[in-house]
Formats: C-alpha cells, sequence, structure tokens
C-alpha cells in the first residue's frame, strides 16, 4: 500500500509521494541519531467524522502519532488527552490548531495548567493559525530564486494564508530529505524530516502526506486543498505540519 503511488497522476501534489517515502526512517538511513527538542503538535477535529490528532517529534524525527473521532468530543477532553500524552512521553509542550472550534483550547490549557500549577510542570502551549498572514512577509520564498539576478518572490507575495506557506515549507524539508536519501545532496541535519516506522499510524500519515494539492487565486498566490475531489481530511499530516510550520517564536521549552 505504502509503495503504491496513487496520486501519480494528480496535477499539483504539494509533497510527492516519492519524496515522503524517502523520509521512512530517514535517519536511520542516512545514520543520524535523532537529537533536539521533544514536541507535540494537535489537529483539532471540525465536525462529523472528522478526526483529531497529534503528532509527537523529537527535533526533526516524528516518532509519535494518534487520532481518535472528534464527533461528540469535547475540547476540554481533547485538550487534557493533550496533555495527558505530553506527561506520558516527556514532550515540553503543543502547538495546536487554533482555528475554528481549536480556539477553545487555549481556555481549556490555561485551566489545566491552573490545576496542576502545585504538583505537576506546566505544559507549555501555542496556537497555529492557518488562516493568518504569512510570517516573515519580507523573506524570500526558498526555490524561488532564479538566474540573472532574479530576487525571488517574497512570502508576501506567494502564499495565500500561513497554512500554505506551512505546507510549502514542509514540502521543502521531505525535498531536501530526498535529495540527501537518494542523491546524496547533504544538507544540515536540522532541515530534513523523518518519518519512524516504530510509531504507530506512520504508513496512513505517508498517506495522507502526499494528498493535498495546490492552486493559485486570482492575485496568483498559493492556496492548498487538503481533500481534493472528495478526499477525507489528511488529520495526521495536518498535525505534521502544524508542528513543523515557521512561526514567530519558537514554543517555549
Amino acid at each position: 500500500e505504502v509503495d503504491r503511488d496513487y496520486s501519480a497522476s494528480v496535477e499539483g501534489i504539494v509533497i510527492p509521494s516519492a519524496w515522503v517515502r524517502a523520509a521512512v526512517d530517514a535517519l536511520e538511513r542516512l545514520g543520524i541519531a535523532p537529537t533536539g527538542a521533544r514536541l507535540l503538535s494537535l489537529d483539532v477535529a471540525d465536525e462529523g467524522a472528522d478526526k483529531n490528532a497529534l503528532c509527537g517529534t523529537r527535533g526533526v524525527q516524528i516518532e509519535y502519532l494518534d487520532e481518535w473521532k472528534g464527533k461528540g468530543s469535547d475540547l476540554y477532553a481533547t485538550t487534557a488527552r493533550a496533555f495527558q500524552v505530553c506527561d506520558e512521553m516527556g514532550y515540553t509542550g503543543f502547538r495546536y490548531d487554533a482555528d475554528g472550534l481549536g480556539a477553545g483550547i487555549r481556555g481549556d490549557a490555561r485551566v489545566l495548567n491552573e490545576e496542576r500549577r502545585k504538583t505537576r510542570r506546566q505544559i507549555n502551549v501555542q496556537p497555529f493559525r492557518g488562516s493568518e498572514a504569512v510570517y516573515p512577509p519580507e523573506a524570500v520564498v526558498e526555490g524561488t530564486l532564479g538566474a540573472d539576478g532574479d530576487k525571488g518572490r517574497l512570502n508576501k507575495d506567494f502564499f495565500a494564508n500561513r497554512k500554505a506557506q506551512g505546507w510549502y515549507s514542509l514540502s521543502r524539508r521531505f525535498y531536501r530529505t530526498w535529495r540527501w536519501v537518494v542523491g546524496k545532496v547533504r544538507c544540515p541535519t536540522d532541515d530534513i524530516i523523518s518519518i519512524s516506522t516504530e510509531c504507530p499510524l506512520w504508513d496512513k500519515l505517508v498517506t495522507e502526506l502526499a494528498q493535498p494539492t495546490r492552486t493559485f487565486n486570482k492575485a496568483g498566490k498559493m492556496l492548498v486543498d487538503k481533500k481534493p475531489k472528495g478526499m477525507k481530511s489528511p488529520n495526521l499530516a495536518d498535525a505534521v505540519m502544524i508542528r513543523f510550520a515557521e512561526v514567530e517564536a519558537a514554543l517555549n521549552i
């Protein structure tokens, strides 16, 4: 299933499946030990059959994945579950989808941290809003620099919102990983990504990551469609994007 490229004939794929497959156990294949902060991200279910999803990492290594039905679940229970995973896995905090229903996570996290203030460590929580403007707006988009003095495209001119920027940035991680694994083109270790086959649902994540497609609006800015042709929302992949998206300040560790 993982080796079948169902998206090969689909136009505008943000992350080609070949790049994703190259990232499976990439650190192990490259002989690199995982290092870095242990952090979690949460994609909050919207409604209906949509699912909540968690992605846990150590540095650039995806080591933990989980998802559960969002229908009928309350935000407090969802937040408490993220806190529990942080405690069990040693994650210092998590970033969450703050658009839509996820906006309520902030208040529930504050209540949970107040309850544990005297007896347990605080869990650092940070919102991510895909609907927001890009950051930093004046930075040049990686991969757009051309020859003969071409200065490339700026974030504010290339992306319609931070969700599109986040998916594009994630695609560059997979591209650099693919170049290193397949083409032996080295780069800084912190600039790649690896999916551990020791974590549950890794194979489902591989499929989801190659699902989103890109289009461009009337202003020529990139948009991302996560559910092309009526497909289900890629919740695990969304959690990965949220974890690695560029934001104004790093999650406090």
